[in-house]
Order: C-alpha cells, then sequence, then structure tokens
C-alpha cells in the first residue's frame, strides 16, 4: 500500500477491539504509526506523554464514552485533532461530539475510501489551526515589543525635551553669570581709562581691586564651565591611585588658612594617616577645596570647620562639617543644581553656583558618592565616599 500518513502518530479507542485492531492495521498500511486501546482511561493516560497528532474514539463506550474522552484529551493537548466514531443511526451524537471539539466524524462500518479523505482533512485543519494560533501568538508578541519601542521612544521623548530645557536653562543662566563680572571689568576699566570722569590715587586703585576681583571671580567661572563640560562629554580623564588622605586634607587646609583666618574660623583636621583612597590626586583635592571654602564662606564669624575620616566596607568615607547657618529641606534638594546658589546670590560670599554640580561628576567619575545633612541653625555637613585604596 502507498504510505500516505507521513509517519503521523495516531491513537485509535473502540471498546470492541477487534473494530479497533483492524482499524490499526489498516491505517498502518497507508504509513500511520497507531496504538490501540479498549478503553477510554488507559487511552487518556497515554495521551498524557504527548506526540499524537489524531485520536479516533468511538462514540459509545463503557466507562469513559467517546465525548467525555474528546474533551478531557483537548484540555491535555488543544492542538490534538479529534474525530470521533460512531455506528448509523447516532448522527446527532456524533454532532454534539463535534461542538464539543471533533473536527469530523466516521461512520461504522468502516469504508476505507472514507476514512483516508477524514484523516487527511483532519490533519490539514490541524495544521492551520497551529499555524493559527503560530501566527496570533506571533502577532501578539509584536504587538507587546512595538508598544514596548513606543515606550521607550516617549521616555526618550521626554529625556531628550528635559535635557533640552536644561541645556537651554544652562546656558541662560551662563551667559548672565558670565556678563556680571565682565560688565564690571569693563566699566571699571573705561572709568580708569577716561581721561574726562574724575578719579583720585585712591579711586584708581579701588576701582583696580574692582577689576581684579571680577577677572578671578570671571577666570574661576570659566575654569568650572570647562571642567563641567569635559565631564559631561566624557573627555575628563583621571589618574586613579591610592592618594594619603592625611597628606592632601592637610595641604588643602593650608591653602584655605587665610580664609579662615579672615572669619576667625577654627579648623579641626583628622587623623587619617593609614587611610588612603583609590582616586586622581589632582581632583580629589579640587573636591576637597570646594568643600573646604564653602564651609569657610558660609559659616558664621568665629565658628569651627571639622574634617572627619572614616573606612568600613572597602570604602573611606571624609566629612567636612560646619558651625553655619545650615539648609532648609527644600534648600537641600537643590544643592547640586547648576548656578543654583540657595538664596546667597545677593549675599556677600561671591560664587559660581556649579561647584557643587562639578565635584559631584568628579566623585561620581572615580565611583565614588557624595551628599549632605544639614539643619537651620544646626550647621552643615558634606560628605563624600570613595573606594579604598
Amino acid at each position: 500500500m502507498a504510505a500516505d500518513g507521513s509517519a503521523v502518530r495516531v491513537l485509535v479507542v473502540d471498546d470492541e477491539a477487534s473494530h479497533m485492531q483492524a482499524l490499526c492495521d489498516t491505517l498502518r498500511d497507508y504509513g500511520y504509526q497507531t496504538v490501540g486501546f479498549t478503553a477510554g482511561e488507559a487511552a487518556l493516560a497515554e495521551l498524557g506523554g504527548g506526540g499524537y497528532a489524531l485520536l479516533l474514539a468511538d462514540l459509545m463506550m463503557p466507562g469513559m464514552d467517546g465525548i467525555t474522552l474528546l474533551q478531557a484529551a483537548l484540555r491535555s493537548d488543544p492542538d490534538l485533532a479529534c474525530l470521533i466514531m460512531t455506528g448509523d443511526g447516532t448522527i446527532g451524537s456524533a454532532v454534539e461530539a463535534m461542538q464539543q471539539g471533533a473536527l469530523d466524524y466516521i461512520l461504522k462500518p468502516f469504508k476505507l475510501s472514507v476514512i483516508l479523505p477524514v484523516l487527511k482533512r483532519a490533519l490539514a485543519m490541524r495544521q492551520l489551526r497551529i499555524d493559527k494560533a503560530q501566527v496570533e501568538q506571533s502577532l501578539r508578541e509584536r504587538a507587546a515589543e512595538l508598544a514596548q519601542a513606543n515606550r521607550e521612544l516617549d521616555l526618550a521623548r521626554a529625556k531628550a525635551e528635559l535635557a533640552s530645557r536644561a541645556k537651554s536653562a544652562f546656558i541662560s543662566s551662563m551667559s548672565h553669570e558670565l556678563r556680571t563680572p565682565l560688565n564690571a571689568i569693563l566699566g571699571f576699566s573705561h572709568i580708569l581709562s577716561s581721561t574726562t570722569l574724575p578719579s583720585t590715587a585712591a579711586q584708581k586703585r579701588e576701582f583696580a581691586a574692582h577689576i581684579l576681583k571680577s577677572s578671578k571671580h570671571l577666570l574661576a567661572l570659566i575654569n568650572e564651565i570647562l571642567d563641567l563640560a569635559k565631564v559631561e562629554s566624557g573627555t575628563m580623564e583621571l589618574e586613579l591611585q591610592a592618594v594619603p588622605l592625611a597628606e592632601l586634607i592637610q595641604e588643602c587646609a593650608t591653602l584655605i588658612q587665610p580664609l579662615c583666618a579672615a572669619r576667625q574660623l577654627r579648623l579641626a583636621l583628622p587623623a587619617a594617616a593609614q587611610l588612603r583612597a583609590l582616586a586622581d590626586p589632582t581632583r580629589l583635592k579640587q573636591i576637597m577645596l570646594n568643600l573646604l571654602s564653602n564651609a569657610a564662606k558660609y559659616n558664621r564669624e568665629g565658628g569651627a570647620i571639622a574634617v572627619h575620616c572614616g573606612a568600613g566596607g572597602g570604602r573611606v568615607r571624609i566629612r567636612v562639617c560646619d558651625t553655619g547657618m545650615g539648609l532648609r529641606p527644600e534648600q537641600l534638594g537643590e544643592l547640586f543644581q547648576p548656578f543654583n546658589r540657595l538664596g546667597q546670590e545677593h549675599g556677600g560670599e561671591e560664587g559660581t553656583g556649579i561647584g557643587l554640580v562639578v565635584t559631584r561628576r568628579l566623585v561620581e567619575l572615580m565611583d565614588g558618592a557624595i551628599g549632605a545633612a544639614s539643619e537651620p541653625g544646626q550647621g552643615s555637613e558634606f560628605w563624600i565616599d570613595l573606594p579604598a585604596a
């Protein structure tokens, strides 16, 4: 016989053993791999192992009948192609079985010319059902991917818009901050160079001092803007090495001492002889000078500054504490915003408003962290964590 079944596995269930065996043998002649049972319970247990494409079940059987077996089989394998076998006069029951999930029915006594086309049609319908399910699953996955892509695009767009607004605000603030000292330099220079405006020698010295002060402020502002640009663009180069903290803090304290002396501030340094941080020494010095100068500038007359160092968990922490006026909670939340001087813009102390922004970026580049704690009237504490060397 020709092999049309293409090794399709078929489970045949019929309580009449002779009918079951005859059908199994006939289908094997056409290439089908058949296994037969005379009871629905045993057939259902066999189906649990999977691998079957077709189920041919007798409608009327003692114990588990064909419809019950059909329902249980489809729960076990929804892709299974089920056919009901029935005798003459029970077509209504066969139709009921098809309503329960059977793809077709076969009338007894069997006719080979009828059975083979029904099996082929059932296998084709089964494959169409499988293909449809795969297409639907693919469409669902594609829809989910598109939805995720749209969410990511929306997020990227929102980030880009936020970055654009932040950039515009930064440029606007930077333009204002650069013009302020530059206008002072130009104004006092114009007075000094004028032959018509009256000015005494003392006034000229005062004007020159203003020019010098504004020039230093402008230079500091440009340097910090350039540092920030390097950090943000990823072009800042660091040379990480073991940095002895005691030596670096002592060097920074020496540089900050004149400012402390002018405000009669006491400066207490840590005993950190054995502590070393993995950092860029030049940038760590820049960080410490920024924190110490802020602690001095915004301290009260006759106050104190204390530096503490500690280690634990492979990290070192440096804390700079002052006895200044402290910060409110809302001010703490604005600490690291460019050009935000937390209400000190019109105070007596000069500042660029981006020193802490650069400081935070530098700390993060060295795999560190920075934070602050403060209470109004109680002073402030700034800390940095760095990897221990």
